[in-house]
């Protein structure tokens, strides 16, 4: 008998459970016998609570609401109200005769019986008075605009009540009407109490035959599983035994630790069939897993360390994976970081989009690239305003000859795009400030060389030839005092330096139109350490700067000012055209200039404030501008005091 139930699970199994399932199922059903009928008498016993606090609760509002009606009859005197006063005194008699006839503890027969005496004493009391009063009101033998008890108590006068009546109405007092609502939202808080407190015992007594139905089946259970013990130890414990290490090596085979456990010694039955094929197609399965995650994570790293930008769209669910260098390059936050796999993107690529300059451009590669219609091989366009330049081109992605998504690849070509630039306005510039006063030269040179001319005005083109000459010598002197500073080899003599003695010398310099008018406010004794020759480029250009781009005249005001810290602020303000806001983050940058029609005119190299930047920052000062276009500008210099 025994080897024909081990040749088949089934067998075994089914010897098993048709005996645990008939023991429990006759506990099961004596359990719930019990505890069926307790709780339908606690449920009867609590529906009786309920519908009675609900009837006193509706007891209690009409009551009140009574009161609020024969108010308004007494302050109005509407006989719609009174009649209204009426239904109410009906209904909160029906009321009332309802817990008479359904009182069954003390408390319910007390709060009947206090009900039917307060409803009583103000009927026969107080309303008789109040409508008496109305009347004497309309008849005009009360001319009072509100309502005073002993007005009432001369209109009609009652026999005073006993003194020991249990709700003491007394019309002369003020607060006669309030003091009946009182006395009825004492009787139901009293009664609602009583009945919370019958409710919290019966929850409290099912909730006893509750425990006690549990126990009574975890015990009645107990005995089945102890009865099941000994007469299906044999059976179940094998087969419980060997269906458990299948299950625990199916949990490490999925989870993250795919070694697999002992199996244990073979059965004849399905199960130690099954763990003999779960053992080979664990390691095979083992080995696969392992080398599928190396290459995996070798593909992650490998993506995470390239500082182009990466994104890979899955066209069948439409999920997103990118690199690292995306979400810094689009400044979008990483929800799931993972070194060892790529960034899922939860946000739509056209969010991202949003950042482009060129969007119709953008999107119109991005859809003819999923589609496979993109013949360009890649695009360039420009994010926040030419913030960044970036080449994008994208690579169709084929599995087993089936297109299953499509990569993009966003490469920051900004530097480049930067140095092509500055190439292209380094060229420009130099040329044209070369050409402009070479050709002044030249042109003197030919007239000096080929024409008689009166000595005065030999004296006048040899002038003009010499300060064409300082202009050129100015012109290279820029150029090789950035370069040298970019380098690292500008030095500084630093020294101790009057700083109202260098701004004066800066100032003396400038050629000054009449159209314009300088003011230097600033102290004798402050002084800085710095290298003189700098700090009189330095105040120099600024100046220069504020009176050339004040075309059309104006004040140029220079304050000196200690801000404490051990520094000094040195401002140039002039009410020139000014500069744009989109522009002052890179009026210090070499060779930018504003890009507009007055700029334009000026002219200007974009060297100055490059320099001047560069010899402030050598000094451990700091400089800055403020300006609005039309307003002018104020430059801001920064050095610490000696």
């Amino acid at each position: 008998m025994k080897s024909w139930i081990d040749e088949r699970i089934g067998r075994q199994f089914l010897f098993v459970f048709y005996l645990f399932t008939a023991l429990v199922l006759l506990t099961s059903i004596a359990v719930y016998m019990y505890a069926e009928q307790r709780i339908e008498q606690t449920t009867s016993a609590l529906e009786q609570i309920s519908e009675r606090r609900t009837n006193a609760t509706e007891l209690f509002e009409t009551w009140q609401s009574m009161q609020y009606e024969m108010r308004g009859y007494v302050l109005l005197g509407d006989e719609e109200m009174l009649a209204r006063v009426k239904e109410k005194q009906a209904l909160i008699h029906k009321q009332t005769s309802w817990f008479e006839r359904h009182a069954r503890t003390d408390h319910e027969q007390t709060y009947a019986n206090n009900a039917r005496t307060l409803f009583a004493a103000y009927q026969d009391r107080v309303m008789p008075s109040l409508e008496r009063y109305v009347d004497a009101k309309h008849e005009g033998r009360v001319t009072e605009p509100f309502l005073k008890m002993p007005t009432l108590d001369a209109v009609y006068p009652q026999d005073t009540p006993p003194a020991d009546r249990t709700f003491a109405i007394n019309s002369s007092s003020a607060a006669d009407m309030s003091e009946s609502i009182v006395d009825m939202e004492k009787m139901f808080t009293d009664y609602r109490n009583a009945l919370n407190s019958d409710e919290d015992a019966l929850r409290t007594q099912l909730a006893t035959h509750t425990k006690w139905a549990q126990a009574l089946w975890l015990f009645s259970l107990f005995l089945v599983l102890l009865i099941l013990f000994f007469i299906a130890h044999p059976y179940v414990k094998r087969l419980t035994g060997q269906l458990q290490d299948l299950i625990e090596n199916s949990k490490r085979l999925a989870g993250d630790k795919p070694s697999i456990y002992p199996v244990a010694p073979q059965s004849r039955n399905e199960v130690g069939q099954l763990a003999n094929s779960f053992r080979q197609m664990a390691t095979s399965l083992a080995t696969q897993r392992t080398q599928v995650e190396e290459e995996r994570e070798k593909t992650a790293r490998l993506l995470h360390s390239i500082r182009d930008a990466v994104i890979y769209v899955e066209h069948t669910t439409n999920e997103k994976w990118a690199n690292q260098a995306l979400f810094v390059l689009f400044n979008q936050p990483i929800t799931h970081w993972n070194e060892v796999d790529l960034c899922r993107v939860d946000i739509e690529l056209d969010e991202l989009g949003l950042q482009v300059d060129q969007k119709e451009k953008f999107f119109s590669f991005m859809r003819r690239s999923f589609d496979g219609q993109c013949k360009e091989e890649s695009v360039t366009f420009s994010m926040n305003e030419e913030a960044r330049f970036i080449q994008m081109y994208a690579e169709k992605i084929y599995l087993r000859g089936t297109r299953h998504g499509t990569m993009l690849v966003f490469r920051d070509i900004t530097h480049e795009t930067e140095v092509d630039r500055l190439k292209t306005e380094l060229v420009s510039t130099v040329s044209h400030e070369l050409r402009t006063p070479l050709t002044s030269i030249i042109g003197f040179t030919e007239l000096l060389r080929f024409r008689e001319l009166p000595a005065e005005r030999m004296k006048k083109y040899i002038s003009l030839i010499h300060q064409e000459t300082l202009r050129l010598e100015d012109l290279i002197s820029n150029l090789l005092d950035i370069q040298r500073m970019e380098s690292g080899k500008q030095t500084y003599d630093f020294q101790r330096e009057n700083v109202r003695d260098l701004l004066e010398q800066a100032i003396s310099v400038q050629q000054i139109s009449r159209y314009h008018h300088l003011s230097l406010q600033c102290e004798k004794s402050v002084h800085v350490f710095g290298d003189r020759t700098r700090l009189h480029q330095l105040f120099t250009n600024i100046i220069h700067n504020a009176l050339k781009y004040s075309p059309y005249g104006g004040d140029v005001r220079i304050n000196v000012t200690d801000i404490g810290t051990n520094h000094l602020e040195i401002t140039v303000q002039d009410f020139g055209i000014g500069i744009p806001a989109t522009a002052i983050s890179k009026v210090f940058d070499k060779f930018y200039r504003v890009d507009n029609s007055a700029s334009r005119k000026i002219g200007g190299t974009g060297l100055g404030l490059a320099i001047c930047k560069e010899i402030v920052e050598g000094h451990d000062g700091t400089i800055r501008v403020e300006s609005s276009v039309g307003e002018g500008s104020t430059f801001f210099i920064t050095l610490p005091v000696a």
